[in-house]
């Protein structure tokens, strides 16, 4: 008489499968890590850009002066696009997909960056401040490896530049200027 084999598998394949997924893991967590901080700071990059460019258009559209605030905070922060007097335009929050970027902005402690009816910046903002030339968003958490980007504005540009700090080719258009 002749035996029909079980289906299935036996304890010992069903062990060296997960022996062999949970070492794939460990391998992929680090890169995963790495890509996730990368996409959070891109997210965050993009959301501010997106906000400045919104205040250039309105600026230009309206003829007259709007506002970029940006607000620093990681996990809560966010920008306004703003008239000078008048409610929010347009608002812009970094709790989805960027609420581990941390931002530094040039010079220290600036936060805003008035856009006059031409598009450019202007000098000073209302409030007498000096404007935002440059936002550096980067990774709060412990990923040392994560790409940093930083965002210019103003200081001679016509527009509004998103740079990789770690391009070094000065042909590259990911080369942070020094203008």
């Amino acid at each position: 008489m002749i035996r029909a084999r079980a289906l299935g598998f036996t304890l010992i394949e069903l062990m060296i499968a997960l022996a062999i997924a949970a070492t794939l893991l460990l391998l992929a967590a680090p890169n995963f890590a790495t890509w996730n901080a990368d996409a959070q700071i891109r997210a965050a990059a993009e959301s501010i850009v997106s906000g400045m460019r919104y205040a250039q258009a309105e600026a230009i559209r309206r003829n007259e002066p709007i506002e970029f605030v940006l607000n620093p905070t990681t996990g809560s922060g966010g920008w306004t696009v703003q008239q000078l007097v008048g409610p929010p335009l347009q608002v812009g929050v970094f709790a989805e997909g960027a609420t581990l970027a941390a931002f530094a902005t040039a010079p220290a402690a600036a936060t805003i960056t008035t856009f006059n009816s031409l598009g450019g910046v202007n000098a000073n903002n209302a409030d007498t401040t000096v404007p935002i030339t440059r936002v550096e968003v980067t990774h709060s958490g412990a990923i040392s490896n994560a790409r940093n980007l930083h965002i210019l504005v103003g200081g001679g540009r016509t527009g509004i530049k998103v740079c990789d700090p770690a391009v070094s080719d000065t042909t590259s258009p990911r080369f942070c200027t020094a203008l």
